[in-house]
């Protein structure tokens, strides 16, 4: 009796316990925070009701037949075989059963493929062992890392207790934020190896492969914080990308706009820097960019990943090393496009003056923005592109010769469409189409502005977001390079006044 008492008492507790630890350990599916994840929910708990429903009724009719039908009761079993009524039945019913799941279950797997009609588009690129955002909008652009505080806990002898850090693997320097209430379209590729975005929020995850493009969709209807990781084995560092989505209401959201795009203005920091402080700082970027796989004394991996320490690379030639980091090499990211000049003047000069290296030399940001690749020029004056209103008076643009409205036209290109289309114009078919050999760039010159102008499906609308003589340049260098020779040329002054004729953006940050 005792022992009774003792088992009943031990389950009581055991529901207790696991009652209280429900929202760290579930057993089901969750409901997320946008309709898709909670339309997947909805499609889950159907089909294993259904599922408990043919359980419940098979295994109930089997047990009642071979309880009450042994042998010793006398009961003999009937020999008969090929019941066309019984075949009948166990035929329709499977069948009207298997249609009446897929009906629910396409419905579900359409909406969560129908990305059309989108506010807004989202590049997300996966490298080991980060994630690049892309906000094909409007322009923002940033890398998401692990951030700080994780990624000193997580070092082998740190001392550091994980539990101690807020979101342990589950935080980055810099969350993807979106507006809620608003349907975005997300593209998905991969800049190395294969990687996986998931955020179980949101309700679905989507691999990103290198040379092909995924793609998905959310809409987010309250403001939050919601968290996610890399779920595709991506090599030694897998555990260490996770991702955060903070959705904002829309004049938050706006705020924040504003606030990238001056800040993605003001650049890098281009003053000369002390011999000391260009140590401190670079041994911060080196722990958060390099220490993952040159490990944090320099040693490397051998046969992985090179070791820093004693490397002709970081004794050498230090415009070598520092075109090296820039362009990158096979697995050596191209840290060009991710750090800022003065980030890279920072790691540079550390690496050759730390880790058991001793140049003694060392390299100023305003050095490396030289070997930097150019970018777009700055805009002429914010009245070059077409006015509010139609009626402010416009500053005419100086019309270029075809070689200057070729030169200039590459840094616009790299600076605005080589993401998509490819540095070569070689394009990630099906998603992003190639412009070498294209119908359209070599095609009538007034479609291709009209496209480029006013955008179409996943095409944006660039005629407010260049100016006259950068959307002059990008067309005449889109037609007379990447492989294509049309020998012809588009004027700034001639794009001015079809940009003048263009409706006014709605949110406009000068409104």
């Amino acid at each position: 009796m005792n022992k009774t008492k003792q088992l009943f008492a031990g389950l009581i507790l055991l529901a207790l316990s696991l009652e209280s630890a429900y929202a760290d350990y579930t057993l089901n599916l969750m409901k997320g925070v946008t309709k898709v994840s909670n339309d997947v929910y909805d499609l889950h708990m159907l089909i294993l009701w259904i599922c408990i429903f043919i359980g419940v009724g098979v295994f109930g009719t089997m047990f009642y037949s071979i309880y009450h039908h042994r042998k010793s009761k006398g009961h003999k079993a009937a020999q008969f075989h090929e019941n066309t009524t019984v075949e009948i039945i166990w035929t329709i019913i499977p069948t009207l059963i298997l249609v009446g799941m897929a009906i629910p279950a396409t419905k579900t797997l359409l909406e969560l493929e129908d990305v059309q009609n989108s506010d807004m588009s989202i590049k997300v690129t996966g490298w080991q062992w980060k994630w690049e955002y892309e906000y094909l909008d409007n322009g923002i652009h940033f890398f998401s890392s692990l951030d700080e505080a994780s990624n000193k806990a997580r070092q082998v002898g740190s001392g550091i207790d994980p539990r101690t850090v807020p979101h342990y693997l589950l935080n980055v320097d810099k969350p993807l934020v979106i507006p809620t209430k608003k349907k975005i379209r997300f593209v998905f590729t991969a800049a190395d190896v294969l990687h996986s975005w998931w955020v179980p929020d949101l309700g679905w995850k989507k691999d990103a492969i290198p040379g092909f493009i995924n793609e998905a969709w959310t809409s987010v209807e309250q403001a939050g914080t919601y968290r996610g990781q890399c779920t595709e084995l991506c090599g030694k560092d897998h555990g260490f990308m996770p991702i955060v989505v903070i959705a904002m209401d829309q004049p938050d959201y706006d705020a924040w706009v504003k606030k990238s795009l001056d800040d993605a203005k003001k650049g890098a920091d281009l003053s000369a820097q002390s011999h000391a402080q260009l140590m401190e700082e670079g041994a911060e970027v080196y722990a958060k960019n390099c220490s993952t796989c040159h490990l944090p004394d320099g040693k490397g991996v051998p046969g992985a990943f090179p070791a820093i320490s004693g490397s002709a690379i970081a004794m050498g030639d230090i415009n070598a090393q520092a075109k090296f980091i820039i362009n990158g090499k096979a697995a050596m990211p191209a840290f060009g496009k991710m750090l800022k000049a003065d980030e890279l003047a920072q790691v540079i000069t550390y690496t050759r003056n730390a880790l058991g290296n001793n140049v003694g030399d060392e390299i100023q940001p305003d050095a490396i923005q030289a070997l930097l690749p150019s970018k777009s020029a700055p805009k002429e004056t914010a009245k070059e592109i077409a006015p509010k209103t139609g009626t402010a008076e416009q500053i005419p643009v100086a019309d270029k010769t075809k070689e200057e409205l070729n030169a200039l036209g590459k840094a616009v290109y790299a600076s605005n469409c080589a993401s998509c289309h490819q540095a070569e114009g070689q394009g990630m078919p099906p998603m992003f189409p190639a412009l070498t050999g294209s119908a359209l760039v070599k095609g009538d010159i007034n479609a291709q502005i009209d496209l480029i102008l006013k955008g179409k499906g996943m095409m944006p609308a660039f005629g407010h977001s260049l100016s006259a003589t950068d959307f002059a340049a990008v067309v005449t260098f889109t037609r007379n390079n990447l492989g294509n020779s049309v020998n012809d040329l588009i004027q700034p002054s001639a794009i001015q006044k079809l940009q003048a004729e263009l409706p006014a953006e709605a949110n406009d940050d000068d409104d």
